[in-house]
């Protein structure tokens, strides 16, 4: 086989990665918002797991209490996971039910999680579903509202649009743009095709009776891919709710932001890794369709490794067409992938209705892709049972 052909068809799966992203967006286009047509009956407890988040946990309850949503009806819990500061006061002081984990041999959200799940189902009345934002996070007032809408639809999980706070830089506005193409257009498209989405791990509902079949087992630094991966190898499906939002502010410097995508995406890698391989042997083994759409969702990489992959393997196409070594049409699927990576992110943008400072950050994309660089070691070698606080302000 030819180097010509070699580079072509390995550039075919990051044109299929770029083309698939693309489709997503202009079926984000089709999404329509549900109109309530009868009053809430949904009992939710909105559980809050914090380790040492007395600077914004204040906010965050607030924007909970301010929920329109019947009072009767929600509950707001904070679980104070082995806290060293104010946080469980603060939490008290804001209007939450804070219940206090002293664990610290087993630490990290995902057991907070189990913990609490476990002690408030016990309880009477028991909630019919449990909705878990993060503490940094600040939540729409309809967020409650969409997400339980959706559950008395029939979901037994629900995501929400798990958005970023931009603060006016340029850092901030790029990271907002690209969290707002992956967790509000991308399922947003894949919702309007009728597929399920996944778990973002804040601003999602689980119901009390799915948790009961399917236990909170996910205790790794991806533990909304965990749980997700869980749910669909058991045939259940995630359903989207669009405006249900909830909003984090970015990391607040260079060296947080590092720690933070490395938990993101080094989170993924090790994921894609390690459950990847199986995933797409049983999905062959049972013939199940919706595992191998499930893996094609897994071994998606990161926006910006996949941009960062294109441009690469596109110079490489370049230089070797450039020295005769191999024939033009080497560089096709290449430029094929960098073109429609462009397209999605403007037509997803367009589709999101993002604001102007989206744009603007967009184009600050080559100097933070290119900055990962420095860390390409630390990503590909970070193991998901690794915690990793972001740092607060």
């Amino acid at each position: 086989m030819s180097v010509g052909i070699v580079v072509a068809v390995v550039g075919a799966a990051p044109a299929a990665f770029a083309f698939y992203q693309l489709v997503l967006a202009m079926a984000a286009f089709l999404g329509r918002d549900d109109q309530p047509v009868e009053p809430p009956r949904t009992r939710v407890t909105v559980v809050v797991p914090a380790h040492d988040e007395e600077v914004l946990i204040e906010r965050c309850v607030r924007s909970l209490r301010e929920q329109v949503y019947p009072s009767e009806l929600l509950e707001v819990v904070v679980v104070a996971d082995n806290c060293t500061d104010s946080t469980p006061d603060r939490a008290r002081a804001a209007g939450a039910r804070v219940l206090v984990r002293n664990e610290p041999d087993a630490r990290g959200k995902g057991r907070a999680l189990r913990w609490a799940f476990d002690r408030l189902s016990r309880e009477g009345p028991a909630p019919d579903a449990f909705i878990v934002v993060d503490a940094d996070s600040v939540a729409s007032p309809t967020l409650v509202a969409c997400l339980a809408r959706r559950f008395e639809h029939g979901a037994a999980a629900v995501q929400g649009e798990s958005l970023l706070i931009d603060d006016g830089s340029a850092a901030s506005a790029y990271r907002a743009a690209a969290f707002l193409l992956i967790n509000s257009v991308r399922p947003a498209g894949r919702a309007a095709l009728g597929l399920p989405v996944r778990l973002a791990g804040t601003g999602m509902l689980l119901g009390r009776a799915l948790l009961d079949v399917h236990p909170w087992n996910a205790f790794s630094s991806t533990e909304d891919l965990e749980y997700s991966l869980e749910l669909r190898t058991a045939g259940v499906g995630v359903a989207f709710a669009r405006g249900a939002i909830v909003r984090s502010p970015t990391a607040p410097n260079a060296a947080a932001a590092v720690e933070q995508q490395l938990r993101w995406e080094g989170g993924k890698l090790h994921f894609l890794r390690t459950r990847l391989p199986g995933l797409l042997a049983r999905a062959v083994r049972e013939r199940r369709a919706d595992l191998l759409d499930e893996a094609v969702e897994v071994a998606m990489p990161p926006l910006g490794l996949l941009v960062l992959l294109s441009g690469l393997g596109g110079a490489v196409a370049a230089t070797l067409v450039a020295f005769g070594l191999a024939p033009v049409w080497t560089i096709v699927p290449w430029l094929g992938a960098v073109a429609t990576i462009h397209a999605y992110v403007l037509v997803g943008l367009r589709a999101a209705r993002a604001p102007a400072s989206a744009y603007r950050g967009v184009a600050f994309a080559p100097v933070f892709i290119l900055a990962k660089l420095r860390h390409v070691r630390r990503f590909a070698s970070f193991r998901a049972d690794t915690w990793v606080r972001t740092q607060r302000t």
